[in-house]
């Protein structure tokens, strides 16, 4: 017991909690702490996929929901101002960005897995334009992505390990009447594969 707990925290997190077996799950087992990492493919005009070096990222989950209090958002950033100096300052500027995706679970037949149907709502920021000249003020330009679930995640009850993944769709630009959606902008892919590194205690 103690080396197979042993072995199952050094894949995820030193210093955590044992993760549970088969026996007695339910869709709490999933619910604690994460680590891992993010990876966007975007999509080609011809059908072709580049895939962006993964990132790390870590998250809970709890309540039916995975909350993610360091969103990376460079890609989305850099996507709409093409300018990678200017997307790091922007990306420094907004700081950390808290971001939550609600879903609905389901145990599989076999109990060793459960399955989860995304809910996720559109991203929101607003990003601070540097001025092009010295002296002008900044300007504030309010961003949506709208993301939808790219496909059923899943909770393996063995690793402790849950993957999922979202599609950020379209990039819209301002608020209101004056919204507009931004052109050119090549829907992206963003796949997540994490391990638990801690149980929620009950």
């Amino acid at each position: 017991m103690l080396i197979a707990g042993a072995s199952v925290c050094f894949t995820a997190c030193s210093d955590d909690d044992e993760i549970k077996g088969q026996d007695g799950v339910t869709a709490e087992t999933m619910f604690g702490d994460y680590k891992g990492t993010m990876t966007t493919t975007v999509e080609g005009e011809a059908g072709e996929q580049e895939s962006v070096a993964g990132t790390d990222i870590s998250a809970t989950i709890e309540d039916n929901t995975i909350r993610f209090a360091k969103f990376p958002i460079r890609d989305i950033v850099l996507s709409i101002i093409n300018d990678e100096t200017m997307a790091d300052m922007i990306v420094e500027a907004v700081g950390d960005l808290d971001y939550s995706i609600s879903y609905e679970p389901a145990l599989a037949p076999e109990k060793d897995s459960i399955l989860m149907t995304l809910k996720p709502e559109p991203l929101k920021l607003s990003i601070g334009i540097p001025a092009q000249q010295e002296g002008a003020d900044a300007q504030a330009l309010i961003v949506e992505v709208q993301i939808e679930a790219a496909e059923q995640g899943r909770y393996t009850v063995d690793d402790a390990n849950v993957k999922f993944s979202i599609t950020a769709t379209k990039v819209m630009l301002g608020e209101g009447d004056e919204q507009q959606e931004l052109g050119d902008y090549a829907p992206r892919i963003i796949r997540f594969d994490m391990n638990q590194c801690k149980v929620a205690h009950n």
